[in-house]
Formats: structure tokens, sequence, C-alpha cells
């Protein structure tokens, strides 16, 4: 099995299925969000050096796990996704024990997340990984006008709960704790100052 040439053809047809099915009121969770955690995924498992099967597993799970909102409302997208990911790999002759850490991997991600491995970890990690960068100040209003469309309704106190998200979560590798958690504090400062100023 090649997982190299198959992790291609995973990357073609979650591309295609987010040209295809994108709704317009998905301005973040959209395709450019799932190249950034698969840029990330793989930045986090190569500094741990973990092998070919391991970045096999967590790459195909950042491809597949936002799928879900293209098909299924938002409560449920992860098993949407997990159901994608199946019956593509499926068809593929991909093995039942590399599906089963993959869909690990994706439900890892609901909120609040619940890692279980090291894969588990990496994954929920890459998600969240703009958390700890300046980036935030852009993806923080584009998920705010994306819930703003999909829920048809404004949120006054949006500041204060991207504030409280933050400090509720944590990125489990040490490698992200290192390397983000000092610019996850700046971005606290950034929403602070931002309520501050209106």
């Amino acid at each position: 099995m090649d997982l190299v040439f198959t992790e291609s053809l995973v990357r073609e047809y979650v591309t295609d299925l987010f040209a295809r099915l994108t709704s317009p009121y998905l301005i973040y969770h959209n395709l450019t969000h799932t190249e950034e955690v698969v840029i990330h995924a793989k930045e986090i498992t190569k500094y741990y050096e973990l092998d070919e099967r391991t970045d096999f597993i967590i790459s195909v799970a950042a491809w597949f796990h936002d799928t879900g909102h293209l098909v299924a409302e938002m409560e449920v997208h992860e098993e949407a996704g997990v159901d994608i990911m199946g019956s593509f790999l499926e068809k593929e002759h991909i093995n039942d024990d590399l599906i089963a850490p993959i869909a690990e991997c994706i439900m890892a991600t609901r909120y609040p997340p619940t890692p279980k491995s090291r894969m588990e970890e990496i994954i929920c990690d890459a998600d969240t990984y703009h958390f700890g960068t300046k980036y935030l100040e852009i993806t923080d209003d584009l998920v705010r006008r994306e819930m703003e469309l999909r829920e048809n309704k404004q949120f006054p106190h949006w500041y204060e709960n991207t504030i409280q998200l933050l400090k509720d979560h944590r990125f489990f590798t040490s490698y992200c704790r290192n390397k983000l958690d000092a610019g996850k504090a700046q971005n606290i400062r950034y929403l602070e100052e931002k309520i501050k100023s209106r």
C-alpha cells in the first residue's frame, strides 16, 4: 500500500469536495482552514519524528476533519466527516486498522477536545494552532461572520466568549505549548483591548 500516493488521492478528493459543496456561509470552515490544519499537523508530526503510518493517519484526519460541515449540521459534523472519510478510504481498499484511528482523530476534535493518544493530541493542536498566532485576529472575525450567517443572529459578547475559549483551551503537545502559549496570551490581551475600545 502506497501511503504517499493514497494521501495525494485524499488531497484531490477533499479539494474537489470543498470546490463542489462549500456553502456561502462557510467563511471559516472551508478549504483554506483545512489546508492550514494539514500544514500544522505535518509540522508537529515532523517535530516528533513519527513513522509513516502515524503521519498518514494524522494527515488524512486533518484533510477530512471538517468535511462534515459540507453535508451536515455543525453539531454532528465530526460524525459526518468520519462517514465521508470511511466511504472514500474503503473504496481505495484502505484497511480498517488505518480507518479506525483516523476516525478517532477526527472525533477527538469535537469541542471540548478529549484526545486519548499522541495522534489525537496532534490533530487537536493542529486544529487550534491559530489560537497562538496573530492569525487569530483574522480567524476570530471569520468564525463570527460564519456563525452569524449560520445562526441568523448577532453575538454582542463575541470577544468575551473568545477570551473565555482561549483561557479554557490548552495545547496538548509540549511542542505547541512551547511555541504557541505566549502568542495565545498575547491574543487574549488583544481581545481585551478590543473590548475596551468599543
